[in-house]
């Protein structure tokens, strides 16, 4: 563990200091699909042994965790010890710098999980010690890092976090090849599926799944929470009509110089945001895209696209995670889930059961 007061951390740190951290990464969960481009942030205040006060980063442009936990502690906080879940941030943005309020607050004390590693938070943990503020950095560090891979990741890549899901059949097939719809998985991987969408920033199809299946791409347990939708549609072919461009949630249509412009129009009108990006081999240039979707905030991306689009993301090297579902059952003949004309190295990191699915969720090696 990183102590910047350059001296020996207590031992009992790694007891009931590692027990208050814990709390912490566990209430940060809460903002989950309601705080990015922010990270999830989550504080615990102790004083005498007992927390006398927690918060967490609810929403984006509200208050962060700390000042929530200061609230919440009130008096009780000076002379107390606060755990967080991230640097405190030493900069004004939305919020003034959590710094300021933990200095004011009579702090003794921090543990932050992870170093912050936004240059534009200004070094939060220098600011405390100036202060006379112990800080010590890297409690949980591991646990932390993982609950913000989308957005640690996302600022070293300067592209949002990329997952491909896909569902198919034992013999690898996303549909039977007949031409009607039929589900291939079973409700318990459906729900998961609903659980990333939350997740998630976005989520990314083609226009050819508009097309076909109608879908609307929300979180319907509440579509408050749901990802901004995207379709990868060059020429413009979204339908006026289509479920997608309706109901919560914002839709950006991504197209190119070949979609005319009238119907640009049209969708516009209907609510669309609309993206024009260049071509690569008659396509959307998904790099580039990536890197717009970022300056626009976007720090994950959800592929549920068909065999060309997650095939294109493959390819590409455009990719972070898969989430491949395997059902109980065999097609026999249709349209395989990829089809990418070199290998793609890969590694498993997990695998569950699903219901009656399997769930194998692979990275990029």
């Amino acid at each position: 563990m990183e102590n910047a007061n350059k001296k020996k951390l207590p031992r009992e740190t790694m007891g009931a200091q590692k027990r208050f951290m814990l709390m912490a990464i566990r209430l940060a969960s809460k903002g989950e699909g309601g705080v990015s481009p922010n990270p999830l942030v989550g504080a615990v205040i102790v004083k005498g042994g007992k927390v006398v006060g927690i918060g967490w980063h609810k929403r984006y442009g509200e208050r962060h965790a700390e000042v929530n936990a200061i609230f919440d502690a009130g008096q009780k906080a000076r002379g107390g010890t606060l755990f967080v879940t991230l640097e405190p941030c030493n900069h004004y943005g939305k919020q003034p710098p959590c710094t300021k309020a933990i200095i004011g607050a009579g702090i003794k004390e921090v543990f932050a999980a992870v170093r912050d590693p936004n240059k534009g938070s200004r070094q939060g943990a220098r600011e405390l010690r100036k202060h006379g503020i112990k800080v010590y950095l890297g409690l949980c560090c591991e646990e932390a890092k993982k609950q913000n891979e989308f957005y640690i990741r996302s600022l070293i890549l300067g592209r949002p976090f990329i997952a491909l899901k896909s569902a198919m059949t034992r013999d690898g097939f996303i549909s039977y090849g007949d031409g009607r719809r039929k589900r291939i998985s079973g409700r318990t991987e459906r729900e998961f599926v609903q659980g990333l969408r939350k997740k998630y920033d976005a989520i990314l199809v083609g226009v050819n799944t508009v097309l076909k299946d109608d879908p609307r791409l929300t979180y319907r347990k509440n579509p408050a929470f749901s990802p901004v939708r995207v379709i990868l549609d060059s020429a413009a072919r979204t339908p006026l009509e289509a479920r997608v461009l309706s109901g919560e949630g914002k839709a950006i249509v991504v197209c190119t110089g070949r979609a005319p412009r009238e119907k640009i129009r049209a969708l516009a009108e209907k609510g669309a945001a609309i993206i024009s990006q260049g071509e690569k081999r008659g396509r959307v240039d998904l790099k580039h895209l990536m890197k717009a979707l970022y300056s626009a905030g976007i720090r994950s991306v959800l592929v549920e696209g068909g065999n060309k689009v997650s095939t294109s993301f493959l390819e590409q090297g455009l990719f972070d995670r898969l989430y491949i579902s395997v059902a109980a059952k065999e097609a026999g003949h249709g349209l395989k889930a990829f089809s990418p004309r070199r290998s793609i190295a890969v590694k498993i990191v997990e695998a569950e059961q699903l219901g009656n699915d399997a769930l194998v969720v692979l990275e990029k090696k």
